[in-house]
């Protein structure tokens, strides 16, 4: 039983194939059926992601954002996580667990990276994905709201680091 989760995925997977059986619905044909609706929609939401793994990379590469931090007593990881995280979620995970690699889980960084990384979000990345996708193109203070909450959550990180942890 050392990977239970594989029973979970089969035995989901089991009981959606036993009730579209007892609904007498054609699950095979209802998978493609879907599969086929959701391929649309990923070609059609593919040039937004795109578009932000692209910018992501680009910010990421240049370094700008180690010369700007370089004298804090807050380790660079973390202002770099904060910086990635409204853009890119898999980037801001990779920072925390370079952050757990280097300072370990329970220390106040690896304490700290965690507390952002779950109190925050990809907000740059989910509204121009989702505003995109479904064109809306007038998002009035959605960008401007959840930039806001992703910076108060980063700047209580900060608070949490320097003063608390």
């Amino acid at each position: 039983m050392e990977s239970i989760s594989y029973y979970f995925i089969i035995g989901f997977i089991l009981i959606i194939i036993l009730h579209g059986v007892v609904k007498k619905t054609n699950v095979y044909d209802s998978f493609i059926e879907g599969a086929k609706y959701q391929m649309k929609e990923g070609i059609t939401i593919f040039p937004f992601l795109l578009c932000m793994l692209v910018a992501v990379n680009v910010f990421k590469a240049s370094g700008m954002l180690n010369d700007l931090i370089r004298p804090s007593k807050i380790p660079n990881a973390l202002f770099i996580q904060g910086a990635f995280r409204p853009a890119s979620s898999h980037a801001s995970m990779s920072l925390m667990l370079q952050i757990f690699t280097d300072y370990g889980v329970d220390s106040k960084e690896g304490m700290t990276a965690a507390i952002l990384q779950g109190g925050s979000d990809t907000t740059v990345y989910v509204m121009g994905l989702y505003f995109g996708s479904v064109g809306i193109r007038k998002t009035r203070h959605a960008y401007a709201v959840g930039l806001i909450s992703d910076c108060v959550c980063f700047v209580c990180c900060l608070v949490l680091f320097l003063y608390i942890l």
